[in-house]
């Protein structure tokens, strides 16, 4: 009976003090010296899509459904040292045996001075580049990122960074490995380009952001407007190691243009130490509307540059969106254009001369805010690339970049087309 009381009372303590987003967590063990929280994640995703397939006996109209996210997450302080460990499973990312939890973030911020304005950052944690990407993942108003983050994402490396804050203004810088996550211990041959990546975001935060690594979409409950600008820019010379380079073997959140499948110069034998450089700017506002309803706008523009002695290339993206909360419902819409540099290509075929499109309204309704909510959109791809396997089907670029070697004689080909998709989330977390 003992036990049962014991059982009952931990469920009620979990219901009754879940925490209002992932980041928080349940609180484990607070005393003045050490805090310690834990929280869970988990999305379950339908997708649904239309496309022309013209393969004999493959379906135009397709369904999936996934268990899109899996995540524990450990969060506190120790003597006035704030850290972070994340760690995933599910189909997001499947490791070989795929039974197994994998390392996403594990980072300590050390006060700096012994004040809050200067953080010193160290560990694996995401590159400090951009909104969308930078943005918690349990906190979109869409069940995905736009394709946008498919031309621009930096993901998570390890490495270090300094971040500080006076008054309204925000800005950190870092060092990073630019092999992404993940990277084992192996000792081979090099030469030198740049010592890592180097990563800056500098700009305005009127109480939109906690800090630079801390960004959502929305405010359940805002008090007044709050607004952040920010610029962001990486930049990295590519090192030689072992028989490959760092950019070449970069496994995890690889965008478009590390990807040898997309850029034609990258893996070109010799190869050569390639320069790889992004910059981009973003804004964001939200406020309430009234007692119950609340509004969100933002807005980011970012263009990429790779060069090596083989070619340059050159993308364009920008993304814009807005929405509405009422009570519990929220409706947003978003659009985003993403210009590939006309020498993408794959077999001499180029993929996009002209812009990829996405227009995506979404609806979502919170029954816990981030905790406990349905979300349903509905993307409009326009333009899309897509890869006839003459032996397999067709399949949407963007979803299966690496698809694009089936582009070859007697194999496969390329096609733009206009793919219309609807996604179904259900998200809950502690």
């Amino acid at each position: 009976m003992d036990r049962l009381k014991r059982g009952l009372a931990a469920v009620a303590l979990i219901a009754g003090f879940a925490s209002p987003g992932f980041t928080m967590g349940l609180e484990v063990a607070n005393t003045d010296s050490f805090n310690m929280n834990i929280g869970g994640r988990i999305q379950e995703v339908a997708y649904g899509e239309l496309l022309h397939d013209p393969v004999p006996k493959k379906d135009n109209g397709r369904l999936y459904l996934f268990l899109k996210q899996a995540r524990l997450n450990i969060n506190g302080r120790v003597e006035g040292v704030k850290y972070n460990t994340e760690w995933v499973g599910a189909a997001e990312d499947v490791n070989g045996s795929n039974n197994g939890l994998t390392l996403l973030d594990f980072w300590f911020d050390v006060p700096v001075f012994h004040s809050d304005n200067v953080w010193f950052r160290v560990g694996q944690f995401k590159v400090p580049y951009g909104r969308e990407q930078i943005n918690e993942d349990g906190s979109f108003q869409f069940v995905e990122r736009s394709f946008n983050n498919f031309g621009f994402n930096l993901g998570r490396d390890y490495g270090a960074a300094v971040h500080a804050y006076a008054g309204k203004f925000a800005a950190g810088a870092g060092v990073f490995s630019g092999g992404a996550r993940d990277v084992p211990l192996r000792f081979l041959p090099e030469h030198l380009g740049s010592p890592g990546m180097f990563a800056v975001r500098l700009g305005l935060n009127d109480g939109l952001d906690k800090d630079l690594f801390s960004i959502t979409q929305n405010d359940m409950h805002p008090e007044r407007t709050v607004w952040g600008t920010f610029l962001s820019g990486m930049y990295m010379k590519d090192t030689r190691i072992g028989h490959s380079t760092v950019l070449n073997v970069r496994t995890a959140e690889k965008q478009v243009l590390l990807n040898p499948n997309w850029n034609p110069y990258l893996a070109m034998a010799p190869l050569d130490r390639a320069t790889f450089e992004q910059g981009g700017w973003d804004a964001a506002i939200r406020g309430p509307l009234g007692s119950k309803s609340a509004w969100t706008a933002e807005a980011q523009v970012d263009v990429s540059h790779f060069q090596n002695k083989y070619g340059r290339l050159t993308n364009h993206g920008a993304r814009v969106q807005t929405g509405i909360l009422v009570n519990k419902f929220e409706a947003a819409i978003r659009y985003a254009v993403l210009q590939l540099d006309n020498d993408m290509s794959q077999g001499g075929i180029r993929f996009a001369q002209t812009p990829i499109q996405e227009v995506t309204p979404a609806f979502s309704y919170y029954m816990r805010g981030h905790d406990n909510k349905v979300v349903v959109d509905f993307p409009i791809l326009i333009g899309v690339p897509t890869f006839v396997e003459n032996a397999a089907g067709t399949y949407v670029g963007v979803e299966q970049p690496d698809q694009a070697t089936v582009i070859k004689p007697a194999t496969g080909s390329l096609q733009r087309q206009t793919v219309p998709e609807m996604r179904i989330m259900y998200q809950l977390a502690f």
